[in-house]
């Protein structure tokens, strides 16, 4: 088969092609239906169709990992270039998070809460203890802090005060966080006063209640018969001074 004639005995077949003359046309025919047809070559450029199929090919577009989020290959190679080292594979996991702004954190008032959780062991524990016993001539009696109403004040402002303290230490540097402690040991405070000023009316009158009731007793012995502050007392008042200035510290710190 030539493209031009090479001798007087070839022939000319319908698509132009020569053929020799001991070649029939019988058997052109039969040869070129037994000859595999060959596809036209795929161009290197792809087209708009098969784009989707290119990316998936080329970088693993769609492709999902064992726990279902994509991943995106860049790069590739097959088998026959692993031992090439201008082929390598890098495999990322195509982020999925959503990032959310992140909140400013104030570092702890830990001067002011420290304060606080100080005066705060000291109001609880001093409620429970006896806020003045009998003196003088007197042998017995004592006033306890939660049998009197006070005392259970002091219990409660005391826990409110534990409260707040751990809001300092935790980082709340607001306002509310210190003008609350500051109202709690305030109260604190006035109870203590008051409980004061009532057993020191309560120690005056004993002598006069002991002459009343006992007209012969000696007036000495009776004189002599007094109430005196004891543990518990101080312990509450110190506390809610201490709970007082650290709520004044954490209200001047805050943000």
């Amino acid at each position: 088969m030539s493209d031009v004639p090479r001798g007087p005995d070839w022939w000319q077949d319908k698509d132009g092609r020569w053929y020799p003359g001991h070649v029939s046309p019988s058997e052109d025919e039969e040869r070129t239906r037994k000859e595999p047809l060959e596809s036209p070559p795929r161009s290197k450029e792809e087209d708009e169709e098969n784009l989707p199929e290119y990316f998936a090919r080329t970088y693993g577009w769609g492709e999902e990992s064992d726990d279902g989020e994509p991943i995106l290959v860049i790069g590739g190679s097959n088998d026959s270039d692993d031992g090439d080292p201008k082929y390598t594979t890098l495999t990322e996991r195509a982020s999925t998070t959503v990032h959310q702004p992140v909140r400013s954190t104030f570092p702890p008032d830990l001067f002011s809460g420290s304060l606080g959780v100080v005066g705060s062991v000291l109001l609880v524990i001093g409620s429970f203890l006896d806020w003045a016993t009998a003196g003088g001539s007197l042998t017995s009696g004592a006033i306890d802090g939660i049998a009197d109403s006070n005392g259970i004040g002091t219990l409660i402002t005391g826990g409110i005060c534990a409260f707040v303290a751990g809001l300092l230490l935790s980082g709340q540097r607001k306002r509310w966080v210190g003008l609350a402690m500051i109202i709690s040991a305030g109260i604190a405070i006035a109870l203590s006063i008051y409980s004061i000023v009532d057993i020191t009316s309560t120690s005056n009158s004993i002598p006069e209640n002991i002459l009343s009731r006992f007209p012969t007793i000696d007036a000495a012995f009776a004189n002599n018969a007094k109430l005196d502050f004891d543990l518990g007392l101080w312990a509450v008042l110190g506390g809610s001074v201490i709970s007082f200035l650290a709520g004044l510290s954490g209200f001047k710190r805050h943000t």
